[in-house]
This record gives structure tokens, C-alpha cells and sequence, in this order.
């Protein structure tokens, strides 16, 4: 922490830190009338919101109804001191960066205010610039913490989420249906759950979804529910205030640091039945709060949710709240499996062959017809993702057909179509590709191979 007395003096502040001040929160609390005066029209206009208080207790309630950016409070005050009260609210839930303004630059009370959370040190008498630079500074650091916070929920999640966000592909009627599907609801502020099989591309949905909505400049979080335990649930989501060596302190979840953005439950039919009462009790309220805190968050969030297994089969079973059920289920987006649209298999391959050869630096290997034909014969029951890890396994062997060697050929949810599909193909397949041959076998005119060959992409 630094003084901001010695912050570089000019008539304005930087232009890049407009942004961040056009939407920030300020509370000024000072018990001088005439430095509040000061502070309340030097920021005036250039905040989203500026309210002030007298006194300790005046604040407290106004941090009670509303939640702020920056708190520029004295140190010196009628019956609490600045550090005093500072450490205080840690204690109790305090969300905000704090400038402490003093007469007296010590170094025990600069010692103080750095232990009660101060994050930056304003000396008096001051110029408006230099308040000015300090919010901006203040508000540029809790920008920075969010979005380190963010990368490291990305690199967590591991799910090539940013890299593949608009990768959704196909041309097929049932895939373009979903495509308008997201479009639409992301033009709402209802929450979403999207459903579909294993490896579907559950999660892309989720980002294409964030990123046509009001809220695609905001954070997008990815958690999964597998596996959380009731206490991880509710330090990764809603945060805690802990004690230190040094004092309380407050550490942020995901709700806080991803604030206006998007919240991605995965598998949210996993969840436990406290967890499930923890997002009841979230959404009918509005509002959050970190463990250990007294004070609550509103919610600025848009959660979308994926599930496997349908959540009205869940809630039939009494595994899953019907109530968090109506909730989150307000727009609901089916994604089809790929045996169920197989003329966006060839397609994605493409896709996935291009990608993962750029990546690795090296070309593609040439696929035959042959090896085509058994490709669309697969009924792919891990969808999307099982495609993309055989497409890597073939570019580091350097031949698609020894990489068909570990495909199963049976799915018990194969429907009728994808059966016909593997048995006309597989015939195909022992004639050589020879369409006329495999017509003759099967029974039927040339021109149905054709035709059902063409809308395969064969």
C-alpha cells in the first residue's frame, strides 16, 4: 500500500480509468461537513453512485443496504477510529476496496490500516486529481484480483471453453434449431438448462449462450458439481471471511469475483440436497453471503445448468428440489446426440482435424473413402468429445484407419435411423463403396444409396 499523496498531479484523471469510474460505487465516510462537501462534488457525475455518512454508524447501515467499490474514509473520528471501524466490518462482511484519509502519516497507523484492509493511504490536504487517481488505482487492482480470479476457474475447468466457445457446428436441422434456441434465450435474463448426452458439447452451449447476451463483456464461471461436497459448494461459490495471523479478512468466491456475469453449474442433478437448499434459498432471495459473514450480497448472476439425466425424471425420484427445479428450468435447450444428426459428423471432424493439426505443428494424414463410410457407421455414444479424442489419436498415429481399431459398434440408444445408417454402410462398406452392389444386397434402388449417402456427407 501506498500513499497516494505522492500520485503524479494533473488536472484529470488517465482516460482509460473513465470506464471503471463511470460505473463505480463510493461511499465517503467523514465526520467534517466540509470535506464531505468536497469529496461528494469533486466525484459527483464521474461515479455511478456517491452517498456519504458522518460517522461509524451511519456507514454501517449504508454498507447494510447497499454494496459499494471503494469506501474513502477518515481516520480520525468522533467515538471510532477509521482503522478500528475498517476492521470491524472485515469481520462482519466488508466488500469493498477502503482509502483511509489521514493528518498523520505515522507509520504504526499506516501498520493498522494495511492490517484492517485499507488498501491505499490519502494524506491531508489533498487535491481532487489525487483522490480521483486514487479510486481509479483502487478500482484498477480489484479489476485485476477478479480477473486473475477468473483465469484460474478457467484453467481449472480444462474444457477448451474460451478456445472452442463458437464451436457448436453442423448444418443440420436439429443442430441450426438449437443454434436459434440459444439465440433467443440469451436475449432474456431467464436462467437456462441444457440437456444432452455425454461429450454433446453441453458446455459450448453454455458459452454461446453468455456470449450473445447482455452479459458477454461480464465473466463467464464454469463449476462442477460431481463430486462437491457441501463446504466446498459454499467456499467456492459464495466465498468465506476468515481470520488471519494478521486480522479478518475476506476471501472472494466465484458469485462475488464473476459479479453481472454467468454462472455454469455442470451435472447440477448431482448436487447434494444442502447444496440444492443453498441455491433455493439464493434465488428466492436475491441475495448471497460469504461463511462467516453477517452481512449479504445481492445476486447479479444468470445460471445455466446441464444435466444428463432429464431433472423432471430427478424430481419424480425426490433426488432433485422441484422448487429449484421451476427456477433454473425457465429455457430448456436439447442438444441431440450425433447419431441423431449425422450429417454434422463430417463436419466436426473437419473441424477438430484442422484444429488439433494447427496445434501440433504437422498436416493431416489423408483419410480414404473406406475409412469415411465406417466413421459415419459409428453411433459415437461419446458424441462431440469421443470425435475429437479420436481425431487427436489418429493425428499422433498418422493414420485414421488404425485409430477406428478401438470402436464399439453397438449403442443400446441407437435409434432405428442410426441402425439403418450402420447396416447400409457397413454393406457398403464389403462392396467397397460400390453403390450399385450395395443397392443390389440391400433390396432397394440405387438412387435411395444416393440419396441417403448424400445427406450423410459420404
Amino acid at each position: 500500500m501506498q500513499a497516494s499523496s505522492s500520485v503524479q498531479t494533473g488536472h484529470d484523471a488517465p482516460d482509460h480509468f473513465e470506464a471503471d469510474l463511470a460505473e463505480a460505487r463510493v461511499l465517503i465516510v467523514d465526520d467534517e461537513i466540509g470535506m464531505r462537501n468536497f469529496l461528494q462534488k469533486t466525484l459527483q457525475g464521474r461515479c455511478a453512485r456517491v452517498d456519504v455518512a458522518a460517522d461509524a454508524e451511519e456507514s454501517s447501515r449504508l454498507l447494510d443496504l447497499y454494496t459499494y467499490d471503494v469506501v474513502v474514509l477518515d481516520n480520525i473520528m468522533p467515538r471510532q477510529s477509521g482503522v478500528n471501524w475498517l476492521g470491524e466490518q472485515q469481520r462482519i462482511g466488508f466488500f469493498a476496496d477502503a482509502i483511509l484519509m489521514t493528518a498523520y502519516a505515522d507509520l504504526d497507523t499506516a501498520i493498522a490500516a494495511i492490517r484492517a484492509g485499507a488498501s491505499d493511504f490519502l494524506l491531508k490536504p489533498f487535491r481532487s486529481n489525487q483522490i480521483i487517481n486514487a479510486i481509479s488505482q483502487s478500482l484498477k487492482r480489484a479489476r485485476l484480483r477478479r480477473q486473475n480470479a477468473i483465469l484460474s476457474y478457467e484453467l481449472e475447468a480444462g474444457k477448451d471453453l474460451v478456445r472452442h466457445r463458437e464451436a457448436l457446428l453442423g448444418t443440420s436441422p436439429e443442430i441450426q434449431a438449437v443454434r436459434e434456441l440459444i439465440k433467443r434465450a440469451a436475449a432474456t435474463p431467464a436462467h437456462a438448462v441444457i440437456r444432452g448426452e455425454v461429450g454433446s458439447g453441453k458446455q459450448i452451449a453454455a458459452r454461446m449462450l453468455h456470449s450473445h447476451s447482455p452479459r458477454a463483456e461480464r465473466p463467464f464461471i464454469w463449476l462442477q458439481c460431481s463430486g462437491m461436497t457441501d463446504e466446498l459448494f459454499q467456499n467456492r461459490l459464495f466465498g468465506r471471511v476468515e481470520a488471519t495471523v494478521d486480522g479478518d479478512q475476506s476471501i472472494d468466491g466465484m458469485l462475488l469475483n464473476a459479479m453481472g456475469g454467468t454462472l455454469f453449474l455442470d451435472d447440477v442433478e448431482l448436487l447434494s440436497s444442502n447444496c440444492q437448499n443453498m441455491l433455493v434459498e439464493m434465488l428466492t432471495t436475491g441475495k448471497f453471503r460469504p461463511l462467516g459473514a453477517e452481512r449479504s450480497l445481492p445476486l447479479d448472476m444468470r445460471i445455466i445448468c446441464s444435466n444428463v439425466r432429464p431433472l423432471r425424471q430427478a424430481v419424480e425420484e425426490r433426488s432433485f428440489r422441484a422448487d429449484l427445479f421451476y427456477l433454473l428450468n425457465v429455457a430448456e435447450i436439447y442438444l441431440p446426440p450425433l447419431r441423431e444428426r449425422p450429417e454434422d459428423i463430417l463436419t466436426i471432424l473437419d473441424f477438430f482435424t484442422e484444429s488439433f493439426a494447427a496445434r501440433m505443428g504437422s498436416s493431416a494424414p489423408e483419410m480414404s473413402p473406406a475409412v469415411r463410410r465406417k466413421i459415419m457407421a459409428h453411433p459415437w455414444p461419446g458424441n462431440v468429445l469421443e470425435l475429437g479424442n479420436y481425431v487427436e489419436r489418429a493425428l499422433i498415429q498418422r493414420d485414421f484407419a488404425s485409430a477406428l481399431g478401438g470402436f464399439a459398434l453397438t449403442d443400446e440408444n441407437e435409434t432405428l435411423a442410426t441402425v439403418e445408417r450402420r447396416h447400409i454402410l457397413s454393406v457398403l462398406e464389403s462392396c467397397g463403396g460400390n453403390r450399385s452392389e450395395a443397392a443390389r444386397r440391400l433390396g432397394v434402388a440405387r438412387k435411395t444409396i444416393d440419396r441417403k449417402c448424400q445427406a450423410w456427407g459420404v
